[in-house]
C-alpha cells in the first residue's frame, strides 16, 4: 500500500504543491462563505444589521408577504454602492422569512416592461442629479418597493437609505395588518399645552410630532378636550403634551380612566419661560443662547397636585447638567488650539454608558441615549400608591443642580454662576404601573359618579408614564441642527412608549438602533500632531529598520 501511495507522498513535497492547494483552499472557501449570511455591523449604532424585530415579525406572519424591488441600474456612480446596500438587506431579509417572504427585483433601466409596471403599481421616479467638473445633469430613477400582503398593498416609493429600509418594511407591514382598526390614542386638547397648529414659536409646538408622525404611524388621531367630550370606549392611550389647567371635570374623567386600567403618558410643563429671539428659538440656530426667565407655570398646579396622588410628584425647577448635556451656541476655544461648542447643562442627555437611562425597562433598554430639554425634576411618593411599582426610566448624573425659580437659561448667565452639586441625581422621568387607588375616593367624590363599590371592582392595572420636560418633540428639535436626534432618538423612544402600553413589541428594537446621540469630540492639538506624526513616519521607519539590520548582519 505504501508503494501504491509513494508518488503522491513525492508529490506532497513540492512547494508547488502547497501552493496549489493554498489556492483550491481559498476558493472552496471563498464559495462556502459567499452562501453563508456572515456580514455583521460592528458600529456602534448598528444601523445595518438585521433586528429581532425583523425576525419576529416575519415568522408571524398570516399570508406570504411579496416585495417587489424596483431600482433602476443606470444611475450615477455615487448612488450606486447604496442602492447595492439595500439590495443586499432585502436579500438578507428574504433568507430571513424563508417561505414567508418572496422577493422579486425589477430593473426599469433594462426593461420597458419593468418601467411601465413600476408606474403602474404607483411608485414615483426619483429625480438624481450628477455634477461633474464641468456640467450638472439630472436623472430620473425607480429605486422603491412594493409590498403586498393578503389584499394588502403599500408602496415605498423611495427605499434608498440601507439604514431606514427595515423600519419602513416592518412599519408597512404593521400597517396592513392593522385593516383599518382604530388607533386607540387620545391627544388632550388644553390652552397651556404645546400647540398642535403650525403658527406660534416652535419652542412650544408640537404639529410635526402629532399631526404627522403620530398620523403616519398609527392612522386617525383623536384630539379631545375632555370638558367637553367624552373619551371614546376604545381607548388605550391618553397623550397630555403641556401644563394646561385641570378642571374637575377632566380629572374625574381621567382618574377613571387610569383606575380601570388605562396608559397615560405625561410630558409636564411646570415651568413657563419666554425667549428673548424673535424667532422663538431661544437663539439656539444663530448661536446665542440668549437669556431666557423661567419661573412656575401657573396653570400647572392642577396636574401637579392630581398626579401627586398617584404617587409622582413634579418639582417647580430647571436641572443643569454639567457632565451629559448637548454640545450646542457659538463655536468657541475650549482649549488651547481646540474650537468647539461648550455643553448646554440644561438640556441633558441621560445615556446607557452613563448609566442615566434605566438598562433593564423595555422603555430604554433599546435607547441608547434621549434628549431632554429644559427639564424639572420628579419625586417618587411610594407611600401614595402602595400596590404600584414605580421605575425610574431617566435621571440626570451626581454633578447635576436644580435650580428654582426664577431661573436664567441663557448661556452667559448659565456659566456666569458654576454649576453646583445639591443633590443629585434627579429624576427626570418615570414609569407607574399597578392598582391605583382613586383621586376621587374621599368625600371629594362627585355625588352624581358612579356606585364606589362597582368602581372598586373595575379597578385594574394602570400604567403613568411622566417626563419632567414637554420638549422632547417639540418643533425646536425639527431644525437642521437637532433634527437627527429628533428623528433618531427622541420620536421613537416615544413611539416605543406608546406601542409598550398598548401591548404591542414588534417595532421596539428596529427603532431604538439608531438611537445613539454621538458626540464626536475635537482631539487635543498635541494629540492629533502625535497621530499625524506616528501615520507620516511608521512605514519609512519600519523599512530603515529593516535595512539597518540587513546592513549589520552582512556586514557583520
Amino acid at each position: 500500500m505504501r508503494e501504491l501511495f509513494r508518488p503522491l507522498l513525492e508529490i506532497s513535497k513540492s512547494p508547488w504543491f502547497g501552493l496549489a492547494n493554498g489556492i483550491l483552499l481559498f476558493v472552496l472557501l471563498n464559495g462556502i462563505f459567499s452562501t453563508i449570511p456572515c456580514k455583521a455591523d460592528l458600529s456602534r449604532s448598528g444601523r445595518f444589521q438585521i433586528t429581532s424585530s425583523t425576525i419576529k415579525v416575519l415568522k408571524e406572519l398570516d399570508d406570504p408577504l411579496y416585495i417587489d424591488a424596483f431600482y433602476s441600474s443606470e444611475i450615477p456612480g455615487e448612488y450606486k454602492a447604496r442602492a447595492e446596500l439595500s439590495k443586499e438587506l432585502l436579500k438578507e431579509i428574504s433568507k430571513i422569512g424563508k417561505e414567508n417572504v418572496s422577493l422579486r427585483f425589477y430593473d426599469p433601466s433594462a426593461s420597458e416592461e419593468d418601467n411601465r409596471k413600476a408606474m403602474e403599481l404607483g411608485l414615483e421616479p426619483q429625480i438624481l442629479q450628477q455634477t461633474s467638473r464641468d456640467s450638472a445633469s439630472v436623472k430620473q430613477a425607480f429605486m422603491g418597493i412594493v409590498l403586498t400582503l393578503g389584499h394588502k398593498t403599500e408602496v415605498l416609493s423611495f427605499a434608498f437609505f440601507t439604514e431606514d429600509l427595515e423600519y419602513q418594511i416592518l412599519n408597512s407591514i404593521r400597517k396592513m395588518q392593522r385593516q383599518d382598526k382604530d388607533s386607540g390614542i387620545v391627544l388632550l386638547k388644553s390652552p397651556g399645552n404645546l400647540s398642535f397648529q403650525e403658527q406660534g414659536s416652535p419652542k412650544d409646538r408640537i404639529e410635526i410630532f402629532a399631526r404627522r408622525v403620530l398620523r403616519g404611524e398609527y392612522g386617525p388621531i383623536l384630539e379631545l378636550d375632555l370638558e367637553t367630550e367624552d373619551l371614546p370606549p376604545e381607548t388605550e392611550v391618553i397623550l397630555w403634551i403641556g401644563g394646561g389647567t385641570l378642571s374637575k371635570n377632566t380629572e374625574r374623567k381621567l382618574d377613571k380612566f387610569i383606575i380601570e386600567g388605562g396608559s397615560f403618558i405625561l410630558l409636564a410643563k411646570a415651568m413657563e419661560f419666554k425667549t428673548n429671539s424673535e424667532r422663538g428659538s431661544f437663539g439656539l440656530l444663530s448661536g446665542d443662547l440668549g437669556a431666557g426667565l423661567a419661573q412656575k407655570n401657573p396653570d400647572s398646579e392642577e396636574i401637579v397636585r392630581f398626579l401627586e396622588h398617584y404617587g409622582i410628584r413634579i418639582n417647580y425647577d430647571i436641572v443643569l447638567e454639567p457632565d451629559h448635556s448637548l454640545p450646542m451656541g457659538s463655536v468657541i476655544e475650549i482649549e488651547p488650539g481646540v474650537l468647539g461648542k461648550y455643553p448646554y447643562p440644561p438640556w441633558i442627555v441621560p445615556d446607557q454608558k452613563s448609566k442615566t437611562l434605566d438598562p433593564n425597562s423595555p422603555f430604554t433598554k433599546n435607547q441608547e441615549s434621549l434628549l431632554v430639554p429644559w427639564s424639572s425634576s420628579l419625586n417618587i411618593l411610594q407611600e401614595k400608591q402602595k400596590e404600584v411599582k414605580f421605575t425610574i426610566l431617566a435621571k440626570s448624573g451626581t454633578d447635576a443642580e436644580s435650580r428654582t425659580e426664577p431661573v436664567s437659561l441663557g448661556e452667559k448667565q448659565i456659566f456666569s454662576t458654576p454649576i453646583q452639586t445639591n443633590g443629585g441625581p434627579f429624576v427626570l422621568g418615570v414609569y407607574a404601573e399597578g392598582k391605583f387607588s382613586s383621586y376621587f375616593s374621599d368625600s371629594k367624590q362627585n355625588p352624581k359618579s358612579i356606585d364606589t363599590t362597582r368602581e372598586n371592582n373595575l379597578v385594574k392595572t394602570g400604567k403613568i408614564l411622566v417626563f419632567g420636560s414637554p420638549y422632547l418633540v417639540s418643533d425646536l428639535l425639527a431644525f437642521p441642527e437637532f433634527s437627527e436626534i429628533l428623528k433618531n432618538s427622541n420620536i421613537p423612544f416615544l413611539l416605543n412608549s406608546i406601542d409598550i402600553l398598548k401591548g404591542e413589541t414588534d417595532l421596539l428594537e428596529v427603532r431604538s438602533k439608531q438611537s445613539a446621540v454621538l458626540k464626536l469630540k475635537p482631539l487635543p492639538f498635541l494629540l492629533e500632531t502625535s497621530i499625524s506624526l506616528f501615520h507620516l513616519f511608521l512605514v519609512p521607519g519600519l523599512l530603515a529598520l529593516y535595512a539597518f539590520r540587513r546592513l549589520k548582519r552582512r556586514n557583520g
